[in-house]
């Protein structure tokens, strides 16, 4: 049996909270209605007291927390249990609540109903001109607003019914709001499903895809950009686009109604974006280089790049690559300084060395970026075969070939040594190999030349290719 309550649920739910979180909590655990237990009173002073509590084992032991709730009383391990259990039932009520009561329709939709029962004409009226009034002034305009649409046209024909009034019918505003609502979901779960099967290999049974695609083609998309951006989310995932037309229109929709989405489904298609605009790089469709600079560009305006203010290693130094690749060095340099804060801090500092190295190589500033290479010193294995690989350029482009030769060796050992992926460690031999074999093939040996020009063609997988024959071309071939 276990000392400490670390691993309660309860504490996962408490360290996710913020001081407000916690203030409103309270509140909450004070009403009567909610909860009427001293003990879960207490055990949230107790939580909430201190900012390093929850983080803490020494104050999470189960006697210490027992001392500040029931002091004076011998421990009960049974009855600090069942005060876990009624603090955790009221902690999650609380957080459904907030849920429930963020969008100022959910209580609105209750009310017209708990109204309409009672047979409060005049109340039930009053509420359902409010409800529509917050579905005017509403800014997102995704599928949960056009379900809460089609719920508050039902309420309302339930009330036309009951009371048997003469006005028209709704019926096609009805049927239009649950349409809405269904289309964007069923793209929207079909992006997914597309998404997962490129990942992982696996088939889906995508119902009725067909019919829906045909009717979403005969809808004016200018009046519903969420419908739109899925739409073109699909369809760049499934249409053959060298131009990147679809990629495109979704990112001026995303540009220009971006805001009709939360937080959550913006960032949600960036990401679908973004991996549209790579599985097509990956296919050597160049128009998409420049489309996954502005995706990215545009995502770091919207702030949805970063989760929680941090982000992740691969997603800075794909950032940093994409722009390279389109020599955009002022930009580049200008994302180093402004963002590299959000990255966690074990990886931060070599991040940013390699970032800069990346950037000072494209430039030929040799003098500034070798230092920080040869500090470069990450854990993931793969990271640091980057950083010596760039090394490995470095000193065939400035013909330091001892230094070549020996880099190339320290690498070598450096593959052997690492768990690495079977791709990975082809990978990086073959870019070591056959750099070795190009600095040993001296000027006007054309025959070796092209033996080599048609070894490097057919070598797979060579993430370096291009530059392995931008060197053989140096030689006049």
């Amino acid at each position: 049996m276990s000392s400490t309550v670390e691993k309660n649920p309860l504490i996962s739910l408490y360290q996710s909270f913020d001081k407000s979180d916690g203030r409103r909590l309270g509140k909450w655990l004070d009403g009567p209605t909610h909860n009427q237990r001293e003990d879960v009173r207490a055990l949230h002073a107790y939580l909430t007291g201190n900012d390093d509590r929850l983080y803490e084992t020494s104050a999470l032991t189960k006697t210490r927390i027992w001392k500040r709730i029931f002091p004076g009383e011998d421990f009960d391990d049974a009855r600090l249990r069942q005060t876990f259990h009624w603090a955790l039932k009221a902690t999650e009520a609380f957080i459904a609540y907030e849920h429930w009561n963020g969008r100022a329709i959910n209580p609105q939709l209750s009310l017209i109903s708990g109204l309409r029962q009672r047979g409060l004409l005049s109340a039930t009226q009053r509420s359902i001109r409010k409800a529509r009034q917050l579905q005017e002034r509403a800014t997102i305009r995704n599928e949960t607003f056009h379900r809460s649409q089609y719920q508050l046209e039902l309420e309302y024909d339930e009330y036309r019914v009951y009371h048997q009034l003469l006005e028209k019918p709704r019926f096609q505003e009805i049927a239009d709001s649950l349409d809405l609502s269904y289309l964007i979901e069923k793209l929207k779960v079909s992006c997914n499903m597309l998404f997962h099967a490129r990942v992982y290999r696996e088939e889906f049974d995508v119902h009725f895809l067909d019919e829906v695609l045909e009717y979403v083609r005969r809808f004016d998309l200018d009046k519903y950009p969420a419908l739109a951006i899925y739409f073109y989310i699909y369809r760049g995932f499934t249409e053959a686009d060298e131009q990147g037309e679809n990629i495109s229109l979704l990112r001026d929709t995303v540009s220009t109604h971006g805001d009709s989405l939360t937080a959550i489904d913006r960032r949600y298609v960036f990401l679908m974006a973004i991996n549209i605009c790579i599985s097509n790089m990956n296919l050597g469709q160049e128009a998409y280089i420049r489309e996954s600079f502005e995706w990215y560009r545009l995502g770091l305006e919207q702030d949805v790049i970063a989760k929680h203010g941090q982000m992740t290693r691969t997603t800075y130094l794909n950032i940093v690559s994409n722009a390279i690749k389109l020599k955009e060095y002022d930009w580049t340099a200008g994302f180093i300084e402004t963002y590299t804060h959000q990255l966690e801090e074990d990886v931060r500092e070599n991040t940013e060395r390699f970032a800069r190295a990346r950037l000072g190589y494209e430039q030929k500033d040799y003098d500034t970026i070798m230092p920080l290479l040869v500090q470069v010193d990450f854990k993931h294995p793969v990271y640091n075969l980057l950083a010596k690989t760039l090394l490995l350029k470095i000193y065939y482009e400035l013909d330091e070939y001892d230094a070549l030769d020996s880099q190339i060796d320290s690498m070598m050992t450096y593959i052997r040594r690492k768990e690495l992926s079977d791709l990975h460690r082809d990978n990086f031999n073959n870019i070591a190999r056959l750099t070795r074999q190009l600095s040993r093939i001296g000027p006007g040996r054309k025959g070796k030349l092209t033996a080599l020009r048609k070894k490097v063609e057919a070598t797979s997988p060579l993430s370096d290719k291009k530059w392995l024959l931008e060197q053989i071309d140096e030689f006049g071939l």
